[in-house]
């Protein structure tokens, strides 16, 4: 890979994660706003809305969404407005089906997310959500599928700000409860679905043509990811259910507010993902025989997440001040849900080999396992730890989750990703993380991500090398074009 290709895919990746970049500084100063005036006990009901939309959504894209993506470079131009259509119509029909199906069931519903049966509006709500959701996703895909990384980033900026206005703006006109986080979600999506369709409106104008055959070949492909998008909402919410089963909502609050320590990862992991899938599968499309973009890209992820993970370890009790005093528990909860963005983030490079394949069936047992994993370490966990257990069972489950993905992709398409190194990397951080969990000697806790941090400058001394280089180039090329 030469250096104009390597400046070519910075560029494009800091496009893409402006809007998350941006959209975390909103968050930075938002959040602890937002914890003064709402309990942790509401923030955990909140947290179980949340997991229901995910689900829903799941089952209702069918795994379209994927097949939009998958499929989007293999058409013209041309005639991408037509696949989009013939991906979006099934999804759409099903979750009007969902929608009517919960409004029906709208106490029993209520009952098990909420625990009374008389929160009928989030019901509601849930509906307006899913519908809204469906649409703004295809039409977030159209611009990240066109590489339009600034306008994309201005869509995450534009719900950032949405939503975190409409939750301060109810709990301020309305109440200080749950309903203030579901109303800032609905108005995040709606202003974010509106804009993304102008600003590609000719392409949802053109290619409305609905046709049998590709909405077969566009369900055929994706409906393996449904299973499998199922099992991953397991896996990713198995956490939140057994906190709801075994503890109470103020736990579930507590650790929502540990996964808000980690948002700053959590959305370079959004910004990385949406900028990526296009780069991979453009590249495999014109190069299949060339693997050294993945294998390249993959140890540059790794050195900047574990080097910023660590970061967010050592400062999390500076960060967790910025809250309300309720929340301070937050801070030794979060230590290993630093493992969610991280293993995620970098799976998404060396995960390839599966989707370039075509081996979508694989996505549902690397799924499976991890599930069972957390399954078992929060049954195990969080009737003796809380919160704490929680977080643990999701850290081990989201490492199992990346070697899967990681040595399946392997045995499919064989990419050096040097994976001794990144186990070293991993050890080091399981390390520091129980530390920073269990400990209570501050000087100790930050002691131990100091040494972590040197670890990963030793093993990753290279990439992060190259990585200063690249942002150097890149921020004297704008230099100079200003001054010119």
């Amino acid at each position: 890979m030469n250096e104009v290709k390597d400046k070519n895919i910075i560029k494009s990746f800091f496009q893409f994660s402006a809007g998350p970049w941006i959209s975390a500084i909103i968050s930075f100063f938002t959040t602890p706003i937002i914890t003064w005036l709402i309990i942790p006990e509401e923030f955990g009901k909140a947290s179980m809305y949340t997991v229901a939309f995910s689900l829903i959504m799941q089952i209702s894209l069918l795994g379209t969404d994927q097949s939009f993506v998958r499929m989007f470079y293999e058409y013209e131009e041309k005639k991408r407005p037509t696949l989009l259509w013939n991906s979006l119509i099934t999804s759409f029909g099903l979750s009007i089906v969902i929608s009517f199906i919960l409004l029906i069931f709208r106490s029993e519903v209520s009952h098990l997310l909420f625990g009374d049966p008389k929160y009928l509006l989030p019901v509601v709500l849930l509906v307006i959500t899913i519908i809204l959701g469906i649409l703004e996703r295809f039409a977030s895909l159209v611009l990240r599928m066109k590489k339009r990384g600034l306008a994309f980033s201005s869509l995450r900026i534009i719900n950032a700000s949405a939503n975190a206005g409409g939750v301060i703006l109810y709990a301020f006109l309305f109440g200080r409860n749950f309903y203030a986080i579901i109303f800032g979600k609905v108005i995040g999506l709606a202003l974010t679905l509106v804009v993304s369709v102008l600003l590609e409106l000719d392409f949802w104008r053109k290619g409305f043509y609905l046709s049998k055959s590709l909405i077969k070949k566009v369900v055929l492909y994706g409906l393996p990811f449904v299973p499998a998008f199922i099992i991953a909402w397991l896996f990713n919410s198995m956490d939140k259910l057994a906190l709801r089963s075994f503890s109470s909502f103020e736990e579930i609050g507590l650790y929502t507010a540990g996964n808000k320590i980690v948002s700053i990862l959590m959305l370079i992991q959004a910004g990385f993902s949406t900028f990526w899938a296009p780069v991979a599968y453009e590249n495999y499309e014109n190069t299949p025989e060339d693997s050294s973009l993945y294998s390249k890209v993959s140890k540059l992820l790794a050195a900047f997440m574990f080097s910023v993970a660590l970061l967010v370890i050592a400062f999390k009790d500076l960060i967790i001040l910025l809250l309300a005093k309720a929340y301070l528990p937050a801070a030794n909860i979060m230590p290993f849900l630093i493992f969610n963005p991280i293993m995620y983030t970098v799976s998404e490079t060396t995960v390839v080999g599966i989707n370039f394949k075509k081996k979508t069936h694989w996505h549902l047992w690397i799924s499976v396992l991890a599930a069972g994993t957390n399954f078992v370490g929060n049954t195990l966990l969080v009737p003796i730890y809380g919160a704490k257990g929680a977080a643990i069972s999701t850290g081990i489950s989201y490492i199992v989750f990346f070697y899967a993905r990681t040595l399946i992709s392997k045995k499919l398409y064989p990419v050096d990703y040097n994976l001794k190194r990144f186990t070293a990397g991993v050890l080091t951080l399981i390390f520091v993380a129980f530390l920073n969990t269990f400990g209570e000697n501050t000087a100790i806790e930050v002691g131990s991500a100091a040494l972590g941090f040197s670890v990963v400058l030793i093993l990753y001394h290279k990439e992060i090398k190259y990585i200063f280089g690249l942002v150097k180039q890149i921020i004297n090329s704008i230099r100079n074009r200003i001054a010119n």
